[in-house]
């Protein structure tokens, strides 16, 4: 992990040391392409080493279908310079996060969890809705970094590399938090807002986002171990659902027929729930 933070520290390092162009120049769009190619080289750096430390789960037909839904949900974002890649990672930890550059990962634990196809787009789009800050700012104060160096090490002990993701996931929290002078809350509150929007273009149910946290609140102790990490970076409370049931009612739902997908999604994920053999 700490070869992550050093990786994602350097590069934001240098990528802040550059200068701001005017509006409208050559130069800017030529330095937003800039920060853009170094994002992806962060994000690709974290990649390998988070495969070095999972199994990815290759069954091709989830593969492609988480694949399938991800890039569909993609294309209603506003950042068109990534190239946004789907990995599952093989965990029964409940567990998804996002990376620099467009990388989106989520566990067979999560996908036995979910329920419906519009679920997981759910969880998809709410990562997806992430990525969309620009250039994140990692701070050098000794004592943020310390803070989430140590987060991950109390945390990997009992949950194995999902305690790294977790760290991971902190560090990148506090750097959009940097970046956007934003609360935590209101960050996950504006990717959520943005979840919504991408779910309603493509034709899921934005009801699937409200139904799947109502799940982690509900959840018994068995299973909020397995979410804790989850939790973590993605805090899951009263007020975060009820500021989406807020902007839910003001969705232009109309008479639109919106999709969940249950008996789809039952079907090509029933190899991998018959691995856990367990329930919601």
């Amino acid at each position: 992990m700490k070869k992550i933070v050093t990786i994602l520290l350097l590069t934001s390092f240098l990528g802040g040391c550059a200068t701001t162009a005017r509006r409208g120049t050559d130069e800017e769009a030529g330095y937003a392409a800039s920060r853009s190619s170094e994002e992806c080289a962060v994000g690709a750096e974290i990649h390998k080493e988070i495969l070095s430390r999972f199994y990815p789960y290759t069954d091709p037909k989830v593969v492609q279908y988480v694949n399938e839904i991800g890039k569909n949900l993609a294309r209603y974002a506003g950042r068109k310079d990534l190239q946004y890649r789907f990995t599952i990672l093989y965990d029964e930890k409940i567990y998804a996060t996002s990376a620099p550059g467009g990388y989106v990962y989520l566990t067979t634990g999560m996908l036995n969890f979910l329920g419906n196809e519009a679920e997981l787009a759910a969880i998809l789009a709410h990562e997806i809705g992430r990525l969309q800050y620009r250039d994140p700012r990692f701070t050098k104060s000794d004592d943020v970094f310390n803070a989430a160096t140590q987060t991950g090490a109390q945390i990997a002990p009992m949950f194995g590399p999902i305690g790294s993701l977790a760290s991971l996931g902190l560090l990148l929290l506090q750097a959009y938090v940097d970046s956007t002078q934003q609360t935590p809350e209101e960050l996950l509150v504006e990717s959520d807002q943005r979840a919504m929007d991408y779910l309603l273009a493509g034709g899921y149910d934005p009801q699937a986002l409200m139904d799947t946290l109502e799940y982690f609140l509900r959840a018994d102790n068995k299973a909020a171990l397995l979410f804790y990490d989850y939790y973590q970076s993605r805090p899951i409370t009263e007020k975060r659902v009820g500021m989406i049931q807020k902007e839910f009612r003001k969705l232009p739902l109309g008479d639109r027929k919106l999709e969940t997908r249950p008996l789809e999604y039952q079907e090509v994920t029933r190899g991998l729930r018959e691995i856990y053999k367990t329930s919601r």
